[in-house]
């Protein structure tokens, strides 16, 4: 096989919003792809009528363009095996079921659901693994005749070969299934749709899918699909089984440990880049064992066959700690371009460009995530600030604080504020002036009263940046008459 043939393909769900482990699915998908110069598709799996919704396939495109992962071929650009969407595709799946039917290779079956659900619990109260016995498989005419005058639907069933069955993996190596459990499983509901493993098979076939990477938790679907692959005279894809992703606590990852989709994750303020990053080491990592890498790095040193088939502990420390690399790191314009999605609540126009960058600056060493910029900046903003009550006592009010303030208050008069480097000098002098005080005294006292808090910016950019007339005012209100 070359290169050029390689086809890989993510095919989410639209019944909810792009989780996590499916964004790692895709990712693998897509550095295989582009490692190996081949295609990445996007496939839509919207059989499920009822709980498939066009807002969760905007989410799909969406937290995936935002990962920078673009996809060769899909619903929205369209390709050589349109159309993308398994609902678009219904016809197709009908009409591969009869041929299957018409070869013996598949039934109809004409029990009812009821009838399937007490054989199921007849098995459950003997305690025996639940297998359909097939006994549509071999009906007369008139028991079909019969079934029809009853208004039955009939759903159709796959002839499942009884064998001991293998396939390599390449994450896994190989992997043998005893299919004697295996029974006759339905590949058409009886409304029409086909069942996942049936589609799922039709569509990878069609659109020339070489290597299907995703989830252990599809294992267990492999040796049906096979059997449907053998059943057609197709090409079996290349199977690689990578390990879930799993919570701290070594649970499934839900919605109690936090977060689960994309989307999610971007709107609290992870970049993308990191989030890529970190997504891109559960499970795999580079031979030089290095954790920040950017998304072209990580295409070139990207091998499938390394990837472990153990789960993956999704942590939360470790994605928070790499944000802040990314945060730290970006250039400055891009950051503070990037904060403006989170600060629509303020009046910038009272900032330059450069002022505000110079904000975004001065405050960006401490954050974890964008959306904790609003509250690291909101002293740079109105006339006064809040000083809650802990600070207020604690250091407002002490006497030497007092002394501070009253001391500050003259040389607020006398700041050339468009200086930065003029501010320090004359803070520095301001320190050696209030003998008997500590510089962390001095500092203390003249931050809380400017911000409110006693950690942030740099004080000579908060003096800066809030001019004369906002300090002497903050300063006033903090000064006790």
């Amino acid at each position: 096989m070359t290169n050029n043939s390689i086809r890989v393909r993510i095919a989410p769900s639209p019944t909810g919003n792009l989780h996590v482990g499916t964004a790692r699915t895709a990712l693998f998908n897509y550095l295989f792809a582009k490692k190996n110069n081949g295609k990445f598709i996007l496939r839509i799996e919207d059989t499920d009528l009822e709980r498939s919704k066009e807002e969760y396939t905007q989410n799909i495109y969406d937290s995936l363009k935002s990962m920078g992962l673009n996809w060769d071929e899909g619903p929205d650009v369209g390709g050589e095996y349109a159309p993308y969407k398994q609902s678009d595709r219904l016809d197709t799946y009908k009409n591969y079921a009869q041929k299957l039917v018409e070869q013996g290779k598949a039934y109809y079956c004409w029990c009812s659901q009821e009838e399937v659900e007490k054989e199921k619990n007849k098995a459950a109260e003997e305690k025996i693994s639940y297998k359909y016995l097939g006994k549509c498989k071999d009906l007369t005419p008139e028991q079909v005749e019969q079934y029809k005058d009853e208004g039955r639907e009939p759903v159709i069933r796959f002839c499942t070969p009884s064998e001991k069955l293998a396939f390599d993996d390449i994450v896994r190596g190989q992997v043998e299934f005893d299919t004697n459990l295996i029974d006759d499983f339905v590949i058409m509901k009886s409304n029409g749709t086909p069942t996942y493993n049936f589609a799922v098979v039709i569509d990878d076939m069609e659109m020339k899918i070489s290597h299907v990477i995703r989830g252990e938790d599809h294992i267990s679907n492999t040796p049906k699909q096979i059997f449907i692959y053998r059943a057609l005279d197709a090409v079996v894809p290349t199977y690689a089984h990578v390990g879930m992703i799993l919570a701290p606590d070594r649970s499934k990852l839900s919605k109690r440990h936090g977060a689960t989709a994309v989307s999610e994750f971007i709107a609290q303020g992870y970049l993308p880049e990191a989030f890529v990053n970190f997504l891109s080491l559960l499970g795999w990592s580079p031979a030089d064992n290095r954790e920040v890498l950017e998304l072209q790095e990580i295409i070139k040193l990207f091998k499938l066959e390394k990837v472990s088939p153990s789960p993956a502990i999704f942590e939360f420390d470790k994605l928070n700690w790499m944000n802040g690399q990314y945060i730290r790191n970006l250039i400055i314009e891009d950051l503070t371009n990037r904060a403006k999605n989170y600060l629509k609540g303020f009046d910038l126009s009272i900032y330059t460009e450069e002022q505000l960058a110079q904000i975004i600056d001065s405050i960006r060493k401490n954050l974890v995530i964008l959306s904790e910029i609003p509250e690291a900046v909101i002293y740079f903003f109105g006339d006064s600030v809040e000083i809650d009550e802990k600070i207020q006592k604690e250091v407002i009010e002490l006497p030497e604080s007092q002394q501070v303030l009253n001391s500050f208050r003259d040389l607020a008069h006398t700041i050339d504020y468009d200086n930065l480097d003029e501010i320090h000098n004359q803070l520095a002098d301001f320190r050696k002036s209030m003998t008997g005080l500590k510089p962390k005294q001095i500092m203390w006292a003249i931050r809380a009263a400017l911000s409110g808090r006693t950690q942030g910016a740099d004080i000579a950019i908060i003096i800066s940046l809030l001019g004369k007339d906002r300090v002497l005012n903050r300063v006033d209100k903090a000064i006790i008459k």
